[in-house]
């Protein structure tokens, strides 16, 4: 009867650490490799396009904006006082224009700097550190991230 229990408790030993090693064995098998790198693969693949989404809609939106300004930029063009202007080549422009122009390239930098403090803000820079890679207050970055956020 002892002989029997001990030959029964080595069978479920054997048993046991024949489970054991076959687990082990599976893990580190070519299949199961292959499909641990599969997953990671996959994982990459859904990251990268993510990201190429969002710079896809960030291109579509400047591509809007600067639809919007050269359409702009044509309706300038086309009133006669313009076209004689750029015809006559006269550099002696009113007073008034220049002006225009001067607040017209003054909004269009006003936007371009919102774009750049937006785009440094989404890198991970701190405010400070943009208003010192742009050349302008701290106050005007903060300005800036205020109107980002609406």
């Amino acid at each position: 009867m002892n002989y029997l229990y001990i030959t029964l408790i080595n069978l479920i030993i054997v048993f046991i650490v024949y489970v054991i090693l076959n687990n082990k064995i599976n893990k580190n098998s070519t299949s199961t490799l292959l499909e641990r790198y599969a997953r990671d693969v996959e994982s990459l693949i859904i990251e990268l396009n993510r990201a190429i989404e969002e710079v896809l809609n960030l291109s579509e939106e400047r591509t809007e904006e600067l639809k919007k300004v050269i359409k702009r930029a044509e309706k300038i063009l086309k009133k006669p006082e313009i076209k004689t202007l750029i015809d006559d080549g006269d550099n002696n422009r009113p007073i008034a224009e220049a002006t225009k122009r001067e607040s017209a390239q003054s909004s269009a930098e006003k936007m371009n700097l919102l774009e750049k403090t937006r785009h440094l803000f989404a890198m991970g820079h701190t405010n400070a550190e943009i208003a010192e890679m742009l050349n302008i207050n701290r106050a005007e970055v903060d300005f800036l991230q205020s109107l980002h956020r609406k």
